[in-house]
């Protein structure tokens, strides 16, 4: 069917000019939301110009699903994870030697890093409740500050002498780091939420892309500006881009209005949502996929120099495979996960719980199954374990806000803040318990059994998820049929 413009036949009509009238109602206007910037008499007929920034809109829809201002919030919110987690992982190629210089053993070195994990797994919950009451913009800023401040501070660390105020310093700061982290993770989760509540899946691949290169690139850069520089160097930089960005964030991010579009009442808050066994599978599976992804951090160094006598370099190239599986194959998840559905896309994490399973074992490898253990096989198996572990991980944000809303709770920002907060909170958990479990199991029994112990857990959850949901009866309607238009400003 043809279309016009209301607009146009009212100009017209307050003009009076009829004699082209029907010519221009016949006009086909491909985009409904272009503007009609001109009109030009000419020999008779009418010459319509579209408003540029219009016309280019209506291209980027076309080919991305999404509006201008939704594009220019997902673009914030990708710069933002990948900052949240060069952060998280700057100081990792200099801070042991540094604190060891200090004094400081290595259990307390390690102590400092798994600081800011801990913090986030306290804080994220409470996070999670206090987008309900500041608007998730506002805690951006404020998380971005934060982290900047901590991040300058610290380059400060290095003229600091005494073993106990430099121990006090760090931990202090990586705290305060921690609670910037969770405020930002739930609040750019929060915003996912609200502004894509169609899309989460593709929406939530696409940003996870830049959660792995934070991770992949932070220690790079940080290893560089740390040779340029030195200590204070990696840190004055990141906390500088940090405070710097803080301009951009409340220019590009939306103020999202509350708006209570749902007539179920509100059944309460965290200790409800938990009370859900949907949620609560769903949780344990992030907390799996968590430890599987965290278990090879302090041990798969060593099993390779002692197993293949293998370079710093070569250890790294092969855990960037990890993470570049992991990276492209996170928007070509996420857009399945939109399109089959909420009814299930529990199986997309069962057959991620099974494939991170399979590529565990081949890294082990499990032992009796003449796999065979060479540098080649570790490669493939890290390849199979990120496809596989972004399957597993990209679904459960947007199935369990799902099942909650399904279950009786409103289907606004607070639900989605109380979600996030506990999606953040456990997968943190997730990399506090992989590290320590890996290390225990590798000392005493070896990284294979280490490692099949892994892959078990991986498939035991996988097994209880299946036979919980495919006997379940009650299967939430899709997120973004539950929701009327929202609008950002």
């Amino acid at each position: 069917m043809q279309e016009y413009f209301p607009e146009l036949e009212q100009l017209l009509d307050d003009c009076e000019v009829t004699s082209n009238k029907e010519c221009i109602k016949k006009t086909s206007i491909k985009s409904s939301r272009s503007i009609i910037s001109s009109l030009q008499q000419n020999d008779g007929y009418f010459e319509y110009s579209i408003n540029i920034n219009e016309a280019k809109e209506s291209i980027l829809s076309r080919y991305t699903g999404l509006s201008l201002h939704q594009f220019v919030i997902l673009v914030c919110l990708c710069i933002l994870q990948l900052n949240n987690y060069c952060v998280m992982s700057i100081l990792t190629p200099f801070f042991p030697k540094e604190a060891e210089m200090k004094g400081m053993t290595l259990d307390m070195s390690g102590l400092t890093f798994s600081m800011f994990a801990v913090v986030v797994v306290i804080t994220s919950p409470f996070m999670g409740f206090l987008v309900s009451l500041v608007n998730p913009k506002n805690i951006i800023v404020g998380a971005l500050f934060l982290s900047g401040l901590c991040n300058i501070g610290f380059g400060f660390f290095a003229n600091i002498q005494s073993l106990d105020y430099f121990t006090l310093a760090c931990f202090t700061t990586r705290i305060f780091e921690g609670i910037a982290a969770s405020a930002n993770s739930v609040a750019i989760f929060t915003i996912l939420a609200s502004v894509f509540p169609d899309r989460i899946g593709g929406i939530m691949g696409i940003v996870e892309v830049f959660v792995g290169l934070g991770l992949s690139v932070g220690p790079a850069i940080g290893g560089l500006l740390y040779n340029l520089g030195g200590f204070s160097m990696p840190f004055w930089v990141i906390g500088t881009i940090t405070i710097a960005f803080i301009p951009v964030t409340m220019i590009a991010l939306p103020v999202i209005p509350y708006q209570n579009v749902n007539k179920m009442e509100n059944k309460g808050g965290i200790f409800e949502i938990i009370k859900i066994p949907s949620i609560i599978l769903i949780l344990c599976s992030n907390l799996i996929t968590a430890i599987g992804w965290c278990y090879l951090s302090p041990i798969f160094e060593p099993h390779l120099r002692k197993e293949f006598d293998a370079s710093p370099s070569t250890v790294g190239l092969l855990l960037s495979l990890l993470s570049i599986a992991y990276a492209i194959s996170s928007p070509i998840w996420g857009k399945i996960v939109d399109l089959v559905g909420t009814e299930t896309t529990w199986k997309l994490i069962v057959v991620g719980l099974f494939g991170s399973s399979i590529g565990i074992v081949l890294l082990g490898p499990t032992p009796y199954l003449n796999i065979p253990n060479q540098i080649w096989m570790k490669a493939v198996a890290l390849i199979v374990f990120g496809l596989s572990s972004a399957l597993a991980l990209l679904p459960t944000f947007k199935s369990m806000l799902d099942y909650a809303i399904a279950d009786g709770f409103r289907d606004n920002e607070s639900t989605s803040g109380i979600i996030s907060g506990l999606w953040t909170s456990v997968y943190s958990l997730g990399e506090i318990i992989g590290p320590i479990g890996g290390a225990a199991l590798d000392e005493n029994f070896g990284f294979s059994i280490c490692s099949t112990v892994v892959a078990g857990l991986h498939l035991l959850m996988g097994v209880v998820l299946f036979i919980f949901f495919a006997n379940s009866r009650k299967s939430p309607k899709k997120y973004h049929e539950m929701l009327l238009p929202m609008k950002v400003t």
